[in-house]
């Protein structure tokens, strides 16, 4: 019982985010993980299991019909064996070759055509009697044949029956030949001459059967000497003569070997697949990528649930355990979330109820009496504040109207408008304390300032203002234009004699509302413009240019960086500076 205790004790002490991922990893990811490795490696046991049976039914299907073909031509050599009367014709000495001839067209020219078939190129009968003619079925060894294929080995054959592959070199038919070759010694009687049936398998047909499974095999038919006759593969056919029936068989994990038979005329001949590996590489990443989808599904869409539900218990007793930190420092903060219907949600419900009785109770005790009396100095404060703000911008207007009434009387009418441009400019800046304005307001302000700039430099100066309508409503930080203004002016055009001319412009964009201030005065180049940027940026003091800083630093507080400043310059090409507000950010309220 101490160690069950001690081990709930230790569990206790995790942290609730490492709880559910030990959770998560061995409950959910380990078993899927381990479960597909499982399956994968069944499929794909199963899959090559399949595809070897496949193909050993292949190779028997392929040895089957070869073995047919071979069996029927071994058939017909004891049949024309068997055949008396062709012995007698074949065996009588002719004295000349009209006789031969006559007893040609009378018998023997289509004595051998019945037993043509599909299966047989030709069907010859090779004699050593050198009165007959060698002609279309017969011919006389030495002659048009130059030997019997196979011979020595015919004699040690038992049965008299042997099946070779050679090249055929008479004229009749020249190429690779697989041969049925037969004794006709049946009849003694008739052994004057040694006489020999020779049936030619057709070899397109073997063609054919060894081609019906390239797909997946490559069949190879081996004589008894290890070598390759005929190939599917028809890379292997031009070098029959001197290739290996092992020399590239791949792995040999996918060879499957057939023997055609046990018969002597056929020992020592098999048939050889070697397996396309692609195929069945195939089905391998079919099976893995199909496997790997579903381990990819069944591992993200849990791995999904369990996060946001986890999450969802993580976040909110995270946010009540801070919450009851800071009731420890006397701070009695509603745990503002959506608490939901759960026990956790509970939970915050009552704490939350908690937490605003505590507050009742102590306002209603002593708290509320103090909150009073630090309102109470708070107003006096204010109003002594705004008594002593008042006192100066009076001051000044008062002098200002003065000074307007004197110009007015003497007839200095250049000096008027500009002491009303003045007066007007000190009334905006006093009067108002809203951070954003509308942009035509802040067009106006900058006016004023032009006008007094344009009363300072004569024709010297000019400036406009290209303002799209639509933008005339939107809200801005106030002081973001002027300080533009002036600092072109003070920085750009001072050192200009004559011509200086200053364009305000406001634009919609696709990205947002567009401001930029363009003089045409001496500007910087790349070096001091950058050096000028870094200074905006940072916090250390600046000689000059603190307009420009000022409006950077709202920008950087009002739209938190979201808005983009940006400056222009070219030496002796003049300044252009300003920024991008995007529409996402931007306070549209008039």
């Amino acid at each position: 019982m101490r160690r069950n205790r001690w081990m709930f004790h230790k569990v206790n002490d995790i942290p609730l985010r490492s709880k559910l991922l030990l959770i998560y990893i061995f409950s959910i990811l380990l078993p899927v993980i381990i479960i597909n490795v499982f399956f994968y490696q069944r499929t794909s046991s199963d899959i090559k299991i399949r595809e070897e049976e496949n193909l050993r039914k292949s190779i028997e299907r392929a040895a089957g019909e070869l073995l047919g073909m071979i069996d029927e031509s071994v058939a017909l050599s004891r049949i024309i064996a068997a055949d008396d009367t062709l012995y007698q014709a074949l065996d009588q000495t002719y004295d000349s070759p009209v006789e031969y001839y006559n007893q040609y067209d009378g018998f023997l020219r289509d004595k051998l055509t019945r037993y043509m078939s599909a299966n047989i190129l030709e069907v010859r009968i090779l004699t050593d009697n050198d009165t007959i003619q060698t002609g279309s079925h017969y011919a006389v060894i030495g002659q048009g044949e130059r030997a019997v294929p196979g011979m020595e080995r015919l004699q040690e054959t038992k049965g008299g029956i042997l099946v070779v592959d050679y090249d055929e070199t008479t004229l009749f038919h020249p190429g690779r030949r697989i041969s049925v070759i037969g004794k006709m010694d049946t009849y003694t009687s008739y052994s004057t001459y040694a006489k020999y049936s020779k049936i030619d398998l057709q070899l397109s047909r073997v063609y054919s059967i060894l081609n019906r499974e390239t797909n997946s095999l490559q069949l190879r038919l081996v004589d008894e000497n290890n070598r390759i006759v005929v190939s599917s593969d028809q890379s292997h056919q031009a070098a029959i003569q001197s290739s290996s029936s092992s020399t590239d068989e791949g792995n040999s994990r996918y060879r499957l070997e057939r023997t055609l038979g046990n018969l002597d005329y056929l020992k020592g001949w098999k048939l050889i697949g070697i397996a396309n590996t692609d195929h069945l590489d195939q089905l391998l990443a079919e099976a893995r990528n199909s496997i790997l989808w579903l381990a990819l599904i069944s591992t993200i869409i849990p791995s999904v649930l369990i996060y946001i539900i986890l999450r969802s218990y993580h976040y909110r007793i995270q946010k009540l355990s801070k919450h009851m930190k800071r009731v420890r420092n006397d701070r009695f903060d509603v745990i503002e979330i959506q608490e939901g219907r759960d026990e956790i949600g509970g939970l915050i419900r009552t704490f939350n109820m908690m937490v605003g009785k505590i507050q009742s109770l102590i306002n209603d005790v002593y708290k509320l009496e103090i909150r009073q009396k630090d309102l109470e100095l708070d107003r006096v404060r204010t109003e002594l504040s705004m008594l002593q703000s008042q006192m100066n911008p009076h001051f000044l207007f008062n002098t200002l109207n003065a000074l307007l009434v004197v110009s007015t009387k003497n007839g200095y009418t250049e000096v008027t408008e500009i002491i009303k441009s003045l007066s007007l400019l000190m009334r905006q800046l006093l009067s108002r304390s809203d951070n954003l304005v509308p942009l035509k307001e802040e067009l106006q302000f900058t006016s004023l300032y032009l006008q007094i700039e344009k009363f300072r430099f004569g024709d010297l100066f000019n400036y406009t203002f290209e303002i799209d309508p639509e933008a005339a409503s939107l809200r801005i930080p106030r002081m973001s234009i002027q300080p533009l203004v002036e600092n072109a002016c003070k920085h750009g055009l001072q050192a200009r004699k004559n011509g200086r001319l200053i364009r305000v412009t406001a634009r919609l964009t696709k990205s947002g509302l567009e401001i930029r201030v363009i003089d045409n005065g001496v500007g910087m180049d790349e070096g001091k413009l950058n050096q000028l940027m870094r200074d905006v940026r940072s916090d250390r003091a600046m000689d000059g240019h603190v307009g420009i800083r000022n409006v950077y630093r709202r920008l950087e507080l009002f739209y938190e960086g979201a808005a983009i400043f940006n400056i222009r310059s070219g030496l002796d090409e003049g300044t252009e500076a300003g920024f991008l507000i995007p529409f996402s950010i931007m306070d549209t309220k008039g």
